[in-house]
């Protein structure tokens, strides 16, 4: 649904055609939203049947015409109703999380790996990030205007980018925690050599609070006193 209204958001600002809102989806708001052509075109075909956006076609010599999107009246006043509905708690929907939710199922070796493999993945997205928004200031810069758009999607990428470094950092935190609680893993469906146990406590596999509460504890600190 939130398609919908970030097509329209867009075309309050600006006409475009699919590839330009494509590529304004791939650049500043791939930061809290993506979105595929498959998705973009159908939604815009749904918005024109509603008159809530019209197109035109733009001749171009030696291509097919572009057809270029602008918001309707009608869609403007859709687009105001639904900024100023009060804002819904998300709904989190967080692949990897639910993956790691899981990974008692591996042997402990393979859980590292996919932690230390996803931060290298946010680390590379976080650095994506930062050079998308500093080239979007130094243009602002360059040019020297303001506009309320501007400045209020600026605190939007600012919130991405504080949840991206978030992630990296409970990422880090969670590899350490595994890598302090490996014997958790000591049992032989979860061994890659089916005929060892881990070192540490061999043939054990029933632990304790008191064995991981200090590691657990120290690994919420400060989060459940907010």
């Amino acid at each position: 649904m939130s398609l919908r209204y970030g097509l329209l958001g867009l075309l309050s600002e600006w006409d475009a055609s699919g590839y330009d809102i494509k590529k304004e989806f791939d650049d500043l708001m791939s930061i809290f939203w993506h979105s595929h052509l498959s998705q973009i075109y159908p939604e815009l075909n749904r918005l024109e049947k509603e008159q809530l956006i019209i197109s035109k076609h733009i001749p171009q010599e030696g291509k097919p015409d572009k057809k270029v999107y602008s918001i309707a009246e009608k869609g403007k006043k859709e687009l105001i109703k639904w900024l100023l509905t009060p804002p819904e708690a998300p709904k989190q929907k967080d692949p990897f999380l639910m993956k790691t939710f899981f990974m008692d199922n591996i042997p402990v070796d393979e859980v590292l790996l996919q932690l230390k493999i996803y931060v290298k993945n946010r680390k590379q997205r976080l650095n994506k990030m930062k050079k998308i928004i500093q080239e979007r200031l130094d243009s602002i810069r360059e040019r020297n205007v303001m506009k309320a758009r501007i400045l209020i999607s600026s605190a939007v990428l600012k919130r991405g980018l504080e949840q991206e470094i978030q992630y990296i950092q409970w990422c880090e935190d969670t590899i350490k925690l595994v890598e302090s609680c490996k014997f958790l893993w000591n049992k032989k469906e979860n061994v890659l050599d089916k005929d060892t146990i881990l070192e540490e406590y061999p043939g054990k596999t029933e632990f304790t609070f008191k064995e991981v509460e200090d590691v657990l504890i120290g690994y919420f600190d400060g989060i459940l006193d907010n």
